[in-house]
Protein backbone atom coordinates (compact mmCIF):
# COMPACT_ATOMS: atom_id res chain seq x y z
CA UNK A 1 0.00 0.00 0.00
CA UNK A 2 1.82 3.52 -0.93
CA UNK A 3 0.86 6.20 1.05
CA UNK A 4 0.60 9.50 0.07
CA UNK A 5 0.70 13.12 2.15
CA UNK A 6 -1.11 16.05 0.49
CA UNK A 7 -0.59 19.12 1.97
CA UNK A 8 -3.07 22.73 1.56
CA UNK A 9 -1.28 25.77 1.27
CA UNK A 10 -3.04 29.25 1.17
CA UNK A 11 -3.20 30.51 -2.10
CA UNK A 12 -1.89 34.13 -2.03
CA UNK A 13 -3.49 36.04 -4.65
CA UNK A 14 -0.60 37.74 -6.84
CA UNK A 15 -0.78 42.06 -6.16
CA UNK A 16 -0.75 43.49 -8.80
CA UNK A 17 1.54 46.32 -9.57
CA UNK A 18 -0.98 49.41 -9.24
CA UNK A 19 -1.42 47.71 -5.46
CA UNK A 20 2.53 47.54 -4.98
CA UNK A 21 2.73 50.97 -6.01
CA UNK A 22 -0.72 51.98 -3.86
CA UNK A 23 0.86 50.35 -0.86
CA UNK A 24 4.14 52.03 -1.20
CA UNK A 25 2.33 55.47 -0.98
CA UNK A 26 1.62 56.39 2.83
CA UNK A 27 -0.39 59.33 3.72
CA UNK A 28 -0.11 60.98 7.45
CA UNK A 29 -0.07 64.08 9.87
CA UNK A 30 2.86 66.25 9.29
CA UNK A 31 4.73 66.55 12.26
CA UNK A 32 6.57 69.82 13.31
CA UNK A 33 10.49 69.34 11.68
CA UNK A 34 9.08 68.46 7.90
CA UNK A 35 7.24 71.65 7.06
CA UNK A 36 11.13 72.89 5.06
CA UNK A 37 9.84 69.15 3.12
CA UNK A 38 6.76 70.44 2.43
CA UNK A 39 7.93 74.11 1.05
CA UNK A 40 10.01 71.99 -1.14
CA UNK A 41 7.32 70.23 -2.61
CA UNK A 42 5.30 73.46 -3.06
CA UNK A 43 8.62 75.43 -4.66
CA UNK A 44 8.68 72.37 -7.12
CA UNK A 45 5.36 73.79 -7.74
CA UNK A 46 6.01 77.09 -8.35
CA UNK A 47 4.61 78.38 -4.64
CA UNK A 48 6.91 80.14 -2.39
CA UNK A 49 5.87 82.61 0.49
CA UNK A 50 8.90 84.43 1.12
CA UNK A 51 9.70 84.95 4.96
CA UNK A 52 7.27 81.87 6.29
CA UNK A 53 8.35 80.24 8.81
CA UNK A 54 7.69 76.36 8.27
CA UNK A 55 9.42 75.60 11.36
CA UNK A 56 5.84 74.40 13.02
CA UNK A 57 2.91 72.88 10.68
CA UNK A 58 1.07 70.27 12.81
CA UNK A 59 -1.78 69.97 13.15
CA UNK A 60 -2.53 71.62 9.87
CA UNK A 61 -0.64 69.59 6.91
CA UNK A 62 -1.24 65.85 6.00
CA UNK A 63 2.01 64.30 3.46
CA UNK A 64 2.57 61.90 1.29
CA UNK A 65 5.33 59.46 2.10
CA UNK A 66 7.26 57.16 -0.32
CA UNK A 67 9.76 55.48 2.14
CA UNK A 68 11.03 58.56 4.14
CA UNK A 69 10.63 60.72 1.13
CA UNK A 70 8.17 63.62 1.82
CA UNK A 71 6.38 63.50 -2.10
CA UNK A 72 3.28 65.56 -1.54
CA UNK A 73 1.48 67.66 1.13
CA UNK A 74 -2.05 69.23 1.25
CA UNK A 75 -3.20 71.53 3.68
CA UNK A 76 -6.26 70.29 6.10
CA UNK A 77 -8.50 73.57 7.73
CA UNK A 78 -11.26 72.73 9.41
CA UNK A 79 -14.16 74.54 10.34
CA UNK A 80 -18.02 74.75 9.97
CA UNK A 81 -19.78 74.20 8.37
CA UNK A 82 -17.47 74.48 5.25
CA UNK A 83 -13.84 73.19 5.72
CA UNK A 84 -10.76 74.17 3.00
CA UNK A 85 -8.17 71.90 1.44
CA UNK A 86 -5.51 73.61 0.05
CA UNK A 87 -1.95 73.21 -1.52
CA UNK A 88 -2.81 70.00 -2.89
CA UNK A 89 0.98 69.52 -4.54
CA UNK A 90 3.04 66.44 -5.70
CA UNK A 91 6.36 66.46 -6.28
CA UNK A 92 6.79 66.66 -9.67
CA UNK A 93 10.27 64.92 -9.88
CA UNK A 94 8.88 62.20 -8.50
CA UNK A 95 7.21 59.20 -10.41
CA UNK A 96 4.08 60.01 -12.48
CA UNK A 97 2.40 56.79 -10.82
CA UNK A 98 3.40 57.84 -7.48
CA UNK A 99 2.44 61.50 -7.94
CA UNK A 100 -1.29 60.38 -9.19
CA UNK A 101 -1.61 57.78 -6.41
CA UNK A 102 -0.48 60.56 -3.74
CA UNK A 103 -2.72 63.38 -5.38
CA UNK A 104 -6.09 60.97 -4.82
CA UNK A 105 -4.66 59.76 -1.34
CA UNK A 106 -4.31 63.08 0.17
CA UNK A 107 -7.60 64.65 -1.58
CA UNK A 108 -9.31 61.64 0.20
CA UNK A 109 -7.87 61.52 3.33
CA UNK A 110 -8.10 65.56 3.66
CA UNK A 111 -11.98 65.35 3.42
CA UNK A 112 -12.35 62.53 5.16
CA UNK A 113 -10.30 64.71 8.30
CA UNK A 114 -12.88 67.25 7.37
CA UNK A 115 -15.82 65.16 7.98
CA UNK A 116 -14.48 63.81 10.80
CA UNK A 117 -14.38 67.58 11.77
CA UNK A 118 -18.05 67.74 11.36
CA UNK A 119 -17.77 70.01 8.07
CA UNK A 120 -20.52 69.49 5.65
CA UNK A 121 -18.67 71.14 2.11
CA UNK A 122 -15.54 71.53 1.18
CA UNK A 123 -13.88 74.41 -0.25
CA UNK A 124 -10.20 74.71 -2.29
CA UNK A 125 -9.18 77.07 -4.74
CA UNK A 126 -7.99 75.40 -8.53
CA UNK A 127 -5.13 76.95 -10.38
CA UNK A 128 -6.93 78.42 -14.08
CA UNK A 129 -6.83 76.05 -16.50
CA UNK A 130 -5.86 73.25 -14.68
CA UNK A 131 -8.35 70.47 -16.57
CA UNK A 132 -6.13 67.72 -15.14
CA UNK A 133 -7.42 68.56 -11.44
CA UNK A 134 -10.85 69.67 -12.12
CA UNK A 135 -11.60 66.42 -14.09
CA UNK A 136 -10.26 64.52 -10.78
CA UNK A 137 -12.40 66.56 -9.28
CA UNK A 138 -15.33 65.98 -11.06
CA UNK A 139 -15.44 62.52 -10.10
CA UNK A 140 -16.17 64.02 -6.96
CA UNK A 141 -19.14 65.77 -7.96
CA UNK A 142 -17.35 69.31 -7.23
CA UNK A 143 -18.82 72.32 -7.95
CA UNK A 144 -17.52 75.49 -9.10
CA UNK A 145 -18.60 78.21 -6.84
CA UNK A 146 -17.02 81.06 -8.13
CA UNK A 147 -13.69 82.72 -9.16
CA UNK A 148 -10.67 83.79 -6.62
CA UNK A 149 -7.55 85.69 -6.55
CA UNK A 150 -5.22 84.27 -3.95
CA UNK A 151 -3.67 86.96 -2.23
CA UNK A 152 -1.43 86.89 0.66
CA UNK A 153 0.42 89.27 2.79
CA UNK A 154 2.67 88.66 5.37
CA UNK A 155 1.33 89.06 9.39
CA UNK A 156 4.21 91.10 11.24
Amino acid sequence: MMHTEMTASAVVPKRTRAQVLKDKVKIRLALDGVGSEIAGVLKENNIEVPGADWSKVFPSWLIATVGEEVIGCIQVMPAKPVGWLEFLFTKKSAPYKLRVIAFRKLLEQGAGTLKMAGCSYVLGTVEPGNKAFMDILAKYQAINVGSVNLMAWRIR
